[in-house]
């Protein structure tokens, strides 16, 4: 009888766990609104700059989230010989470039939406916010270990 309550017990207390660590886990969406909530404070942008520059945004980086999805496929693959891994090196450069060329195409994008010293902050904010979000998970990760 002690057992089965005992049972009982843990497994509520796992469930409680189980939901709590869904609640604070990762969601893309909550990322991305809290990317877009920092990148608004920081670079002071207007409620009428946002909607014009967000979408444009989002637009730049499904694109660049499509070649990292192609970079991701490209690091699986286990080259065994020598002419496999020159060729492997040289698409990870290509998309390495194209992602350069798409940050390049946009900028100039949100330069006609935004003045330019508004897309230098939008660009800085970005970047801090990245920084914060990578010590944040190490953080994590520590504590865990």
């Amino acid at each position: 009888m002690k057992q089965l309550i005992l049972v009982f017990c843990l497994l509520f207390v796992m469930q409680g766990a189980v939901a709590q660590h869904k609640r604070n886990g990762f969601t893309p969406e909550r990322f991305q609104a809290e990317l877009e909530q920092y990148i608004t404070k920081k670079a002071c942008l207007t409620p009428k700059e946002a909607s014009k520059f967000f979408p444009v945004y989002s637009e730049m980086l499904s694109k660049q989230r499509a070649i990292h999805k192609k970079m991701r496929n490209l690091k699986r693959i286990k080259p065994t010989t020598d002419s496999e891994c020159k060729k492997n090196i040289k698409k990870r450069d290509e998309y390495e470039i194209e992602i350069k060329e798409i940050q390049r195409t946009y900028h100039e994008k949100f330069m006609q939406i935004l003045p330019a010293q508004k897309v230098y902050d939008i660009l800085n904010a970005e970047d801090r916010f990245h920084r914060q979000m990578f010590k944040m998970a190490a953080g994590k990760k520590r504590k865990k270990r």
